[in-house]
Order: structure tokens, then sequence, then C-alpha cells
């Protein structure tokens, strides 16, 4: 059974980024009407993009917090809000009520104080936790994936990986972070002088605040020392003010806060008429509802009725049944030679090596949608088309041009149905939609709603829980299947025009040439998979075993007694009760035994630091070890298989998830330990590619700088040649490692002061630095600043492939814009050295396919590819390998790369 979820609404956070966002709406009265209608636009999409079992609105109580008796300048520097915003909060809080939801707020605390209370106790009832915010303060209750942050507005999901990418941090340590660089927004003090980077490495190298301040002698430079012994004080109350409070309640009843699934805007159809948000009213069909509901209960099968009309209209479009052999036959002999098909599958779930097709669905102009059940399994079920002929009719669709949504996913199921390796596709709705606008959403239904006017038939309505689509009735599953695959004809109709306009033939060439092709890359490398030796995890699991064992014995040794180490409740009575440890308020349900809590008890009794160490075994243990143990003993080859995100990323960089491959640590010992257990199997190797300084190489062809091309040109290091540039021949040496910071950290926009906070120096000597690199390389300075212009000036940038990246400048706030400039320089080099390795992998797919060649492709990490190969050719296919890479497109400078042979992923480095 599925964990029960809880989503939890940062409401005045989502008020203010909707009125931001939108334009300044207002009605005939000059009412204001933005931020309603962002609101109103949030709630239609809720039970889409949200869908939960328990829904909860956390306000911010009138009046001060129990910060201010902290610190009385906590948020005494924050503007007043707008007259506009302030007129509409009433009317959108009162709407929450009106609507049926329900809200939490409680006088002297704030609204993040509701959601780390409401976090801590779903996390003691087992629940998942979704919390709807874009607030940075947030990010310390992240826990992996059991809780995570979601972006209202782009839907992006942050978890533990996305913290350590943006903060360079685990969520445990957020508060230690905020702590030392403060928050100028709120009037937390932190460290003066502290910025992000040298936090980070503060909290790399110590790991909490107590301890940094324990072991403040070992602190270097010693200006960042002198800083911290200074500013002692504010750190810790800052830790205090941006610590959340987990604890404001004893216990919550979730039973009053579950989510429902009537119509919330019937109750406050009067106001949408009043504040005349007609656009709104249209697109929900809420007047038609109302007119209809006094009182209604209208059945789900009359609300999609027309889907049953065979006549259809170009607005709605209908669904027609095909089942039996006999009319499938004949439908597909009226398809013509050229026909432009768009195909979608329904499965009894995600896993194409567990779960089946339970039918199929087509269209071929858009307006009418033919689904065609085959393994439907339910008591009564009625006719259906035989696998046989299904097979054939898929095999005949697959000689035209198909079209999907996200059709990886359906080439999965359909290549084992039919017990093939590979078929053509012509194009990707998603990867489309994904070109034109790498922000938007790319689930169909956003994108209809959104471009087509067209609500559509939701999953939740169709399947019920605890189902799977196999028990849907016929003709139920007929009207949204068929409804997926009209759809999915239309939305490349738009698209492809979309895109024309936005990009020219060359972009809709690099859909085509590249995007495309590369999602069959994908495919077969996610049918491969990578090998797994679990003996070596398994050992690794029993010496993890052995110290979560010893550290146990310990731990109850100095307590005295015997207890369970993962109860918060029986540790708690142990630490505060009978070892009588300083502690927090006591709730009904126990005490707070957190990380926070518990490096704050370091050095207030010695099995603490036993404790901590336990947590981390533990969690290496479960999080780690054990599932990729599981995954393997479940395959019959012992190998792993992730999915590949094409459009994940708006770079274009991959991502990879279930599980995500590219993520595994690669800097620390234990790390490596883990890739280890990736092995070659028997008569096999692996063989690791990595382009060599790609973004650096990309620099010097776009900028054409005289002085780094000639330099990568006639083979110096680039980062030595930098360093004599920076420093002289003598010292160039010892400061290699600084001209690499530079080299890479300017290229992505750092600035003088995070420099100097990165290398300690003064942010005189950084400039100085700065300034003598572009001396040294004068047309980089230019093509950086060309760059930025050409985004505010134009609205994008473009990848070597031409691939474009769109950036709204004129309605940013000034932090946006200062990230926009950041993004857009990131984009080009980040984005081109994607298109460089697309480029590559869809070659060696391609020769490995079409020359028979011993070889699999295998991983794909950022600039890296991983490849298994017979042992006896690795040498000769790396040569291969290496020289598609280094020869795929001819730039100003040669590009190279670095190669390894091995036995397990751990020695390709």
């Amino acid at each position: 059974m599925a964990q029960p979820t809880v989503t939890i609404i940062d409401t005045f956070g989502f008020f203010f980024r909707s009125f931001y966002a939108l334009p300044p709406l207002k009605n005939r009265h000059g009412f204001p009407t933005g931020l309603l209608t962002g609101f109103i636009n949030f709630i239609a999409s809720l039970h889409k993009d949200h869908s939960s079992d328990y829904l909860i609105f956390a306000l911010d109580a009138k009046g001060p917090s129990f910060r201010a008796e902290i610190d009385p300048n906590y948020k005494a520097n924050r503007s007043p809000a707008p007259e506009e915003l302030i007129q509409q909060l009433p009317i959108a809080i009162d709407w929450i009520d009106k609507m049926g939801y329900k809200s939490l707020s409680q006088s002297g605390y704030e609204a993040d104080d509701m959601i780390a209370s409401v976090v801590r106790q779903a996390r003691q009832h087992g629940f998942l936790v979704r919390v709807v915010s874009h607030d940075k303060d947030l990010y310390q209750l992240i826990d992996d994936d059991r809780v995570v942050l979601v972006d209202a507005i782009s839907k992006k999901v942050m978890n533990e990986r996305h913290c350590d990418e943006k903060y360079g941090v685990h969520p445990c340590q957020f508060i230690d972070y905020q702590s030392l660089i403060g928050d100028t927004a709120d009037n937390v003090p932190g460290v003066k002088g502290i910025g992000k980077v040298t936090a980070q490495k503060l909290l790399s190298q110590f790991g909490t605040l107590d301890t940094l301040y324990e072991r403040i002698e070992e602190v270097t430079p010693p200006r960042i020392r002198g800083l911290l012994e200074t500013y002692r004080d504010d750190a810790f109350r800052s830790r205090e003010l941006v610590r959340l409070k987990d604890d404001v309640f004893d216990t919550l009843d979730f039973s009053e806060f579950a989510m429902h699934f009537d119509n919330p805007f019937l109750p406050i159809y009067d106001d949408l008429v009043h504040y005349e948000m007609n656009a709104v009213l249209r697109t929900l069909k809420a007047k038609a509802l109302f007119e209809e509901s006094q009182p209604s209960n209208t059945p789900q099968s009359e609300k999609t009725e027309k889907a049953e009309v065979p006549q259809c209209d170009s607005l709605d479009g209908c669904s027609v049944l095909i089942d039996s052999d006999a009319a499938l036959i004949a439908l597909m002999e009226t398809i013509a030679d050229d026909a432009l098909i768009a195909f979608d599958t329904e499965t009894t779930g995600l896993d194409p090596s567990k779960d089946h097709l339970v039918g199929f669905s087509f269209s071929t102009d858009g307006k009418t949608g033919y689904y065609v059940p085959m393994m439907h399994s339910y008591l009564g079920v009625g006719d259906q088309v035989s696998t046989e002929a299904a097979a054939k009719a898929i095999r005949l669709i697959f000689e035209h041009r198909v079209i999907g949504h996200n059709i990886k996913f359906d080439l999965h199921f359909v290549t084992r149905f039919l017990g093939v390796d590979r078929l053509s596709i012509y194009a990707d709705t998603m990867v489309l939609a994904w070109l034109t606008d790498s922000s938007r959403s790319l689930a169909m239904d956003n994108l209809s709603q959104s471009l087509l006017h067209h609500e559509m038939i939701h999953f939740k309505d169709t399947v019920k829980k605890g189902e799977n689509f196999a028990s849907v009735a016929i003709e139920d599953a007929c009207k949204y299947a068929g409804e997926d695959a009209y759809i999915t004809y239309r939305l490349y109709e738009v698209l492809k025009e979309q895109l024309l306009l936005k990009g020219g033939q060359e972009a809709l060439d690099e859909a085509f040439d590249v995007e495309f092709p590369f999602t069959l890359t994908l495919l077969g490398m996610e049918k491969e998979g990578i090998a797994v030796d679990t003996a070596v995890l398994e050992l690794f699991k029993k010496e993890v075993a052995h110290e979560i064992a010893t550290l146990t014995e310990q731990i109850h040794s100095a307590c005295g007694t015997v207890f369970n180490l993962n109860s918060p409740k029986q540790l708690g009575v142990i630490l505060f009760e009978t070892l009588g440890l300083p502690h927090g308020k006591k709730t009904k349900t126990g005490y707070s035994t957190d990380e926070q809590v518990l490096e704050g008890l370091q050095f207030e009794h010695p099995m603490i630091p036993m404790l901590l160490q336990y947590r981390e075994y533990h969690k290496l243990y479960s999080t780690y070890i054990e599932p990729l143990i599981a995954l393997a003993q479940n395959d019959p080859s012992s190998r792993i298989y992730t999915s590949f995100v094409q459009t994940g990323t708006a770079t274009g960089r991959l991502s990879s998830k279930n599980p995500n491959l590219q993520n595994i640590p690669v800097k620390t010992a234990l790390g490596m330990r883990i890739r280890e257990a990736f092995v070659a199997p028997r008569g096999k190797k692996l063989i690791g590619i990595d382009y060599s300084q790609i973004e650096l190489r990309l620099l010097a062809h776009f900028s054409e700088d005289t002085v780094l091309v000639n330099a990568f040109n006639e083979g110096h290091d680039i980062h030595m040649q930098t360093a004599i540039a920076l420093f002289g021949a003598e010292d160039a040496s010892r400061k290699r490692n600084i001209a690499k910071t530079v080299n890479f950290g300017l290229l992505y926009g750092m600035g003088q002061k995070k420099l100097s906070d990165t290398l300690g120096i003064t942010t005189k000597e950084a400039k100085e630095i700065i300034e003598r690199y572009f001396e040294t390389f004068p047309s980089v300075k230019g093509y950086f600043n060309g760059i930025v212009e050409q985004a505010k000036e134009i609205g994008y940038v473009e990848t070597l492939l031409h691939r474009r990246r769109y950036f709204d400048f004129g309605s940013a706030t000034p932090m946006l814009k200062a990230a926009y400039e950041r993004e857009s320089v990131n984009t080009v080099f980040q984005g081109s050295a994607s298109d460089l390795i697309k480029l590559s992998m869809n070659k060696i797919d391609t020769m490995i396919r079409t020359e028979g060649l011993r070889a699999r492709m295998l991983l794909q990490i950022h600039d890296e590819l991983i490849f298994e190969v017979d042992a006896d050719v690795a040498e000769e296919y790396a040569v291969r390998f290496v020289d598609a890479m280094e020869r795929i497109l001819e730039l100003r400078v040669p590009l190279k790369t670095s190669m390894h042979i091995g036995n397990h992923w751990g020695e390709l480095k």
C-alpha cells in the first residue's frame, strides 16, 4: 500500500510569488486581480499537480513572532507590501475556507513554523510530505525523498540532491549554512564577510557550526578565523532565528485536512464573476458547472458524453472503440502510406520488466482517437482484440511516421511486446515542448490546457486508487486513451509551428536530426542496464552492519540501558530523562531528537558523537547499499536499470532516476566503494571516456580569443598557462589550482566577492586577478557581455546546435535578472557541451548497431560515457570511440578526451 502523502502550501509565499509573476490585472472597477487570478489557476491545477491524501494551507499569524524577542531587528528592514497585493490578500485567504480547504496558523509563529511542525507530525505517522514553496528557509526540512519541496510555478521537486547542487550543503547543514551567510531580506546578520562558498567549505570541513567553533583554531586563512571570532554571537543568534520550530502543537488530526475532490469553485462563483476573471471562468467551465449544480452530482460518464459520439468536430474530438480483430484490420487498411500517426499505450504500471500492455490508442487526424483494448481483466469484461491482431496492427503503425508524448516510455512496452529491439519514431511532443520552452510544464494535461484550451480527462478520475488500467471499464478506457492520442496529434501541429516560428529551420533540424534520434539512443541504454556485483555490496553491507552493531553496543553501554536507537520516542527518554541532558520543549509525542538537536549536544555526553556516527552509517546502509542490492537481485543478470530524462534540465544535460546513477558519490572514499560494485561481467571490460575541459574549449571556440585558441591548438596546459599569466612563471606550478578555479569560475559569471570567498583572499586581490585574467584573454570579457546583452535584447541564447533557452528579463525582479545573466552564460557552455555529447552518443550508437560491434553503451555521466565491451576488443573499440568523440564536430580548437579501461566503475578515473 502506498504511503499517504501530505501537501503543505506556503500560502503567503505563493501569494507573493503569484502577485509578482502575473501582469497588473484589474477588473472594470479598477480593483487589482493579478494575485487572485494566479491563486485560481493554482487551485485549478491542484488535484492534477499536487494531488495527495491531506492538504494544508500554512499561514503567518498576525503580529510579531517569537523571533522578534530573540532579535528586535528581525525582518525590520522589509519594505511594506504593495497596496495592490494587500487589497487582494484577505480575499484569497477567505477563499481558502469558502472552497472547503483548511488552513493552519498560531499566534507568535510564522507559516514556516507551521510547516515544520506539520512535517514532524507527518513523519511520525510515516507519511510522505510535499511542501509547496520557493522559500529557501524550508530546505532545512528536506529528508531524502520523504520530505521534498515543490515549486508551484515550475512543478520542480527539490530533494537532498537539489539542495546539495544548489547550495553545496546537505539539508541537515542548512541551518548552520544560513547562520554563517545570514539573510539580508530577513535581517539575519550571519557572520559578516562570510559568503556562500566559504560557508560551504567550512561546513564541509567541520560539519556543524558547533564543531566549527569548537575547533576554531584549525580555520584558515586567518582572515576567516578572525571574522568567525568577531561575529560569533551573531552566528549563534542567527541560528536561533533561522531554525524553524517543529513543536508548535502537540498533535495534529490529519483527518481534518483530508483533500477533497469536489469542485472548489462553486462556493466562490459570485466572486469570480465580480472580479471579472472571465478567462478563468471559461477555462474551468465554472459557469456551466454552477448552473448545473443546484444541487449537482454529475456522473463522470456524463462529463465526457461527447467523447462517445462518432461524428467528431474539430474542437472536442472523439474516441472510438475498436474491440474486434475484423474492425482493427479494416481500420488499418484505411490508413494512407504517408500518414502521420499519434500513438499511445495503456499499461498496468510503469515498469516494463514487470508490467504489461493493456491496450493502445492512435489518431491519424487529431479529431478521432481509436482505442484498441487487449488485456483488460475484470468481471464481465467485454470484447477485446487478440494479441496477434494487436501485434500486427502495431507493426503496421510503426511503418508510418509515428509521434508520441514521452514515447520512450511507450517504446519500452511495445518493443518488449513485439519481441524487437528497436522501432523507428518520427517525433516526440514532450521533447518538442521542451525545445520551445524548457521552463514550461511538459505534462500533456498542462500543455493541452495552455496550448489547446482543452481540459483532458484525468488519470486519477479514470483509474481507481489501488487498481491499474486493466481494471478500467473498456468504455471509460476508450474515452481516456483515445483523447491522449488525438491531443498528442494536435500538440504536435501546434508545437512544431511554435518551434519553427521561434527558432527557424535550424531549430527544427536540431529536433529531428539530434533530439528525436537521441530518444532511441537513450532507450537502448536503458534496456542494457549495468551489471552489479552484489557480493561486493554484500561485503560492504557486512562491514557497515558490523559498524552499526558496534556503535549500538557502545551507545547502550554508555547509556547503561538497551533501547531502540531508531525510535525517537525511546531515544528522547534516554537522552533527556535518564541522562538528564538539556532539551527543548517536550510534547505529547516526546522530545525532538533530530540531527540539529544532537549536534547541539555533541559535547554534553560521550554517546552523542557515537549516535551521530550511527545515523550516518544507518543512512548509508538503508539509502544506498540495500536498495542497490535489492535492485540487482531482482534481475536475472544482476543488472540495474536507470531511466534517463532527456527533458529534465534547461541546459540540456541529462538526468537519471529510479535509481539516479548520476548522483552516486564520486569525491569520497565511500562513493568509490559503491562504484566498485558496478562491474564488467566475466569476459567483458568497462570503458570510460570523458571530454577534457570541454567548456573551456567551447569558450575558446565561441570567443575566438587568440591566446586561448593558440593555447589549446598548441596542446598547452590551459590552467598552467593561466597561472603563468596571473602569477608569473615561478609561482605558476604552485598556483595552478587557483588558476583552474578562476578559469571555471569566470566561465559562469563568478564575481570578485565570490572569488575572494572561494580562494580566501581579499576582494581587492580577487579584483586584480579578474582584471589580469581579462587582460590575458582580451576577447573573453566582451564575449561574456555579448551573451548577456543578446539574452536581454532578443530574449534567448543559443547553444552550439542552435537549441534555444528563453529568458523573460522584462518581468524579472532584480535578483532574478542577475540569475538570468549567469544562467544565460551557463546555458551557452553547458548546453553546447550537452549538444556535443548527444551527437557523439548518436554516432557511436549507430556504429554499434550497424556494424554489429560487441559493445554496449551503458551510462552517460555529464561529459563522460561508459561502455561495456568484450575484453578482447576493448583497446580497439576504445580507440574508435575516442576518435568518434574527438571528431564529432570541427571547432576552432581540438576536442580532447581522457580514456580508461577497467573491470569496475571505480577504475574509470
